[in-house]
């Protein structure tokens, strides 16, 4: 009997990497926009979440902002189609990754801590509707996103499997997080976007998109 039933894949730095167009966007956009007095560094908020990006902000000394959180959020709105439409890209091997995966039993989510609408666009663009069985965003949840658990106990509850039979591939210690306390295997990507990002709570940490492949394709095969 094979040790897992399903595989659930992040969107942002494993699906697509993003985190180049990002950070740009937040060097040149959001933080001359959001900040009314500081200098906070240029990489003060690269990686985070939009909320998580706000706090982080606000708890910087001698920085004020200019927005609330609805309008910090709008800086980013106003970037999504740009980002996903025209900068993101698929890891490489990907579709062929799925297929494989696919032809093997698994079942497949894609879990994200983006809203669904941003995914959709992902999807749309590199044309994975048909790809995963559940598709989970962060507003498709009663509650809070990564890193609670509870958006992996909901993936793993829509594909019908229990989270101990499940792989979660994530990028960020967030995710991790989410990932392992939903009791699922984590094996964590890093890249440049996330070097520096402490991944150690993870199963496995693999350091390119050909090794996590051959590392997926080998666990699910045990």
């Amino acid at each position: 009997m094979a040790a897992f039933d399903a595989v659930c894949f992040d969107m942002d730095g494993v699906t697509v990497e993003t985190a180049a167009a990002w950070y740009e966007i937040e060097r040149n956009h959001v933080l001359p926009s959001a900040v009314a007095t500081g200098t906070p560094p240029p990489d003060a908020i690269r990686a985070l979440g939009v909320d998580d990006a706000y706090d982080r902000l606000r708890s910087l000394d001698g920085v004020s902002l200019a927005v609330d959180r609805e309008t910090f959020a709008t800086l980013y709105e106003e970037r999504v189609e740009e980002v996903y439409r025209e900068r993101a890209t698929l890891m490489p091997g990907y579709q062929d990754l799925l297929k494989t995966l696919a032809a093997d039993g698994l079942a497949l989510g894609l879990v994200s801590a983006s809203k669904r609408a941003w995914v959709e666009i992902v999807l749309d663009r590199f044309e994975l509707q048909d790809a995963f069985e559940v598709v989970v965003g962060a507003d498709d949840i009663g509650g809070p996103s990564k890193p609670d658990p509870g958006i992996y106990e909901h993936a793993a509850d829509q594909l019908g499997v229990t989270p101990g039979r499940a792989i979660a591939v994530e990028d960020s210690p967030h995710g991790v997080t989410a990932a392992t306390a939903a009791g699922m295997y984590c094996i964590a990507l890093r890249g440049d976007g996330n070097a520096e990002a402490d991944l150690t709570a993870a199963d496995t940490v693999v350091t390119d998109p050909a090794t996590l492949q051959a590392k997926l394709r080998a666990i699910t095969a045990e």
